[in-house]
């Protein structure tokens, strides 16, 4: 898998809020920020959010801030961006989506994070 071409085209997560509303979002990386919108504004490029790859501190299993969901199902397929300034929780359709999107940003993260000489 192209895994550049992959997080560019993006795929759709359930966006939790700290309040309980969920939303769908098409989450997707590009140059250096992770972005989120609406699926069917993905062309327009208007954006609804961004953060910063080099602003995410740590990728977390589980909700953090959102309220807690009884399905334990769709929980393990849950995982926290955290950064100094918000968290933003997400909800994979799968697992196995929740696995490979964790991976690729921890791999992103390692780049960060690796000085570079």
């Amino acid at each position: 898998m192209d895994t550049h071409k992959y997080v560019k085209a993006g795929e759709v997560f359930v966006k939790h809020h700290k309040f309980g509303v969920e939303k769908i979002r098409l989450i997707y990386i590009l140059d250096d920020s992770l972005y989120w919108t609406k699926p069917e504004d993905f062309n327009k490029q208007k954006p609804k959010g961004k953060i910063k790859l080099e602003d995410i501190l740590q990728i977390e299993n589980g909700l953090k801030k959102a309220k807690k969901l009884k399905d334990l199902e769709r929980s393990s397929n849950c995982f926290s961006i955290i950064t100094k300034e918000r968290t933003l929780e997400l909800e994979a359709s799968n697992i196995q989506i929740k696995n490979l999107w964790t991976n690729i940003i921890n791999n992103i993260l390692k780049k960060y994070s690796t000085p570079h000489q």
